[in-house]
């Protein structure tokens, strides 16, 4: 009774976890879709709690960026990457799926061949993929933490379900298991030794303890590297208590001529003055060129847009520059990329058009009534 209790427990404790893994790792999905309305009004009061705090803010920020472009090509390519993975990981789990379904009709007892040859749980290796990939798309802190967990959740049920298959085919299995590796085609010997806790065992429960925080400071040390890899790299200009990201590969002198034209235009000067103290507030202000559009970044629609516009063939000489006025977590008096990473609310100020090529501005647009993300907490860079 005590073994089959457990064994409930960790199904229910995977598949909570799995649950909550799919709700946070297809945010991207729920974003692009007509529910996102419905879905952000249920998430968004989580986000915001986790957005306000100055010590748990980090979970709900990007350890890599969404959108913008990057001198580090590692960096640039962890969307396709994360694509790739996700799409071979959910073709695989189907692979696996058909040969388990097709043992269950035709009654032919465990499933041994074909990819079972080799890994004993495919599925599951496939569905790590799968969720690597997502998590390489959507890289917030908490995924990977939620990724994290779901491992040691696969390999708890794994155990459970090879438990059930010794009872059930007895030696065959058992010959089966001791020729095959538990996810990887090589058995990994360190893996095979560890157990299941029961509640009754105090060592085996904090040994499985110490490991999983182990495994979980680890993936935060990595994805912090990544974190200062991506703000080292990104296409930014930093001036006292503004920053200023380009979405796009632009040379830093180009850079900050546009921030000097914007800056020095006494009419941008004076719509700043009346959002707030210039020398005082801390802004955050976004570069792109001018046909391009970011549905989270705070910005007027081009065409009617709703999703990404970002042409790789674009007029180089036409850029536009988002301000926003910016509140920082906890209020700390930060700057440089500490004022990107610890941003907790944007204010959309005004939106300004210049030509490069003219040492003009072309256009300033004062901002839309409604905006897509309006300060949901959705990737900053």
């Amino acid at each position: 009774m005590a073994i089959k209790n457990q064994e409930k427990t960790v199904k229910r404790t995977f598949w909570g976890a799995a649950l909550f893994y799919i709700l946070i790792a297809f945010e991207f999905f729920y974003m692009a879709s007509p529910f996102a309305i419905y879905f952000y009004s249920v998430y968004r009061p989580a986000l915001n709690f986790f957005n306000q705090s100055s010590a748990w803010g980090w979970l709900i920020s990007f350890f890599m960026p969404h959108v913008a472009q990057t001198s580090s090509t590692i960096i640039n390519l962890h969307n396709v990457v994360g694509a790739v993975l996700a799409t071979a990981g959910f073709l695989a789990f189907c692979i696996g799926a058909c040969q388990v379904y097709y043992n269950k009709l035709t009654k032919k007892g465990a499933v041994t061949g074909g990819v079972y040859r080799y890994i004993r749980h495919p599925q599951y290796a496939a569905f790590i993929i799968c969720s690597f990939g997502l998590m390489l798309m959507w890289p917030r802190y908490i995924v990977l933490m939620m990724f994290n967990t779901m491992l040691f959740a696969y390999y708890l049920l794994a155990r459970v379900e090879e438990k059930e298959c010794e009872a059930k085919f007895g030696e065959s299995y058992i010959n089966y298991k001791n020729q095959t590796g538990m996810f990887f085609p090589l058995r990994i010997s360190f893996l095979e030794k560890l157990k299941p806790a029961p509640k009754s065992s105090i060592a085996k429960f904090f040994m499985l303890l110490i490991l999983y925080i182990c495994v979980q400071a680890a993936g935060i040390g990595i994805a912090r590297g990544l974190d200062n890899l991506s703000l080292d790299n990104l296409y930014t200009h930093y001036s006292g208590n503004t920053a200023f990201i380009s979405m796009n590969k632009i040379e830093a002198d180009k850079l900050k001529g546009i921030k000097e034209m914007v800056t020095t235009d006494e009419e941008v000067k004076g719509i700043l003055e009346a959002a707030g103290n210039i020398e005082t507030t801390k802004y955050l202000n976004y570069v792109m060129p001018a046909e391009w559009f970011v549905p989270e970044i705070p910005m007027n629609g081009i065409n009617g847009s709703v999703g990404h516009r970002h042409s790789s063939n674009y007029d180089t000489n036409n850029y536009k520059v988002i301000f926003n006025k910016v509140e920082v977590r906890g209020n700390q008096d930060v700057t440089g990329k500490d004022l990107i990473r610890n941003v907790a609310r944007r204010e959309p100020i005004v939106e300004v058009w210049v030509n490069v090529e003219e040492g003009s501005i072309t256009k300033i647009m004062g901002m839309p009534e409604r905006i897509m993300y309006d300060n949901i907490p959705v990737a900053i860079y």
